[in-house]
Formats: structure tokens, sequence, C-alpha cells
């Protein structure tokens, strides 16, 4: 009976390998046809976007590399949300998580708020947690009036960002939401290409 048992176990095991091998396969395929039309020389970035803020959360350091890489091009001011809390991944931490989306009571934030006032365009963004904006996000946008500011969402994720803009949108009060964007965590020989859809996506906001 034993016997039985290790060999089904096994066999699940060579299964879930096999259907998570070819899951990465497809998610490669997909960043290739994606980032292939930025390949190639840098694009100039020609937006004048006036005072600029990015409000970012980071747990990984993907959605900071972004909030950077926006910096970088615009001269922004930056604030990265905090929680009281630290967060860490675990298969705890992912059902906390998923309690916190179910009741709508997400993590408490340490520090004191952004200041909002004097800026033209706020750009916003988190990864994506359970197919929506990460808790931390969704905490900010709940005690935020953006007094009809522009805001300018961005995500980052494995693979897919599911609702996160339009729930973005659902709890965004009183703003002026603008195009946004989303991007799958790349290694670095993508660098320069998300460089280049980055300017991109920033110049065509004007």
């Amino acid at each position: 009976m034993l016997k039985y048992v290790l060999f089904i176990l096994a066999a699940a095991a060579v299964i879930g390998g096999a259907i998570g091998g070819i899951h990465l396969v497809k998610v490669a395929h997909r960043n290739q046809k994606e980032m292939a039309p930025f390949q190639g020389a840098p694009t100039p970035y020609t937006a004048n976007l006036g005072k600029t803020l990015v409000i970012y959360y980071s747990m990984t350091g993907h959605t900071q590399d972004i909030a950077r890489r926006i910096q970088q091009r615009t001269g922004a001011d930056v604030y990265r949300l905090e929680t009281e809390e630290p967060l860490k991944a675990s298969p705890a931490f992912y059902a906390k998580v998923k309690k916190q989306l179910k009741t709508g009571q997400y993590p408490r934030l340490a520090g004191p708020a952004p200041e909002l006032d004097g800026y033209d365009v706020i750009f916003v963004g988190a990864p994506v947690w359970w197919y929506t904006a990460a808790t931390p996000m969704l905490a900010f946008l709940q005690q935020t009036d953006f007094k009809g500011k522009k805001v300018v969402p961005f995500s980052t994720q494995g693979s897919n960002y599911g609702a996160f803009f339009e729930d973005f949108e659902k709890n965004t009060r009183n703003a002026r939401i603008l195009t946004g964007a989303s991007f799958n965590n790349l290694g670095d020989e993508y660098n320069s290409a998300v460089d280049n859809k980055i300017t991109a996506w920033l110049n065509a906001l004007n």
C-alpha cells in the first residue's frame, strides 16, 4: 500500500513539475513577444509632465525598480509606502492577504501620508497579489482623496496583472486617472527594453 502511495505522490510531483515548466515557457514566449517592439536604440524622453510624484509599495524590489526608472526620466519626488508590520512572503502570508482582500481590512501603514499638494501628476504603483493590487496599496487608496489630481497607476507582476487596473480605479477617490502600464518581472537581458517601454509610456501621457 505504501508503495502505491509513494508512486502516486511521485507521479503528481512529475506532472506538477511538467505543468510548471510549460507555464514558464509560455510566460517567457509572451515576454519576448511583448518586449520585442521596445528593443533597439534608446527612446528619447520628450514628455513634460510638470511637477511629479511617484508613490509605490514594493516588497521584493520589482516595483521599486520601475519607480526609480520613472524618477530618472521625470525628476519626480518619490514616496515609498511602508507597513507597520513588515511583510514577508510565506504560505501564511498569502493566506492572510486573501483574507484581507475578502474582508477589506488591509494592513496599517507606517509614517505620515504623503503630501499631494503642488504636484501635477502622481504615479501610483504596486505589485499584483491575488490578481489585484497589493493590500498595502489598497490601504493607501482607502484613506486618500486625490482632490482632482492626475493619477497614473502602474503594476508589477509575474505574468498576469488580473484586475489590478479595474480595482485601482474602483478604489481611487477624486482622481483623473491616466493610462497606466504593467511590467512583468523580467531578467537583466530586458533592461534596455524596459527602459524604452517606460519612456514610450511616459511620452504618450502628454
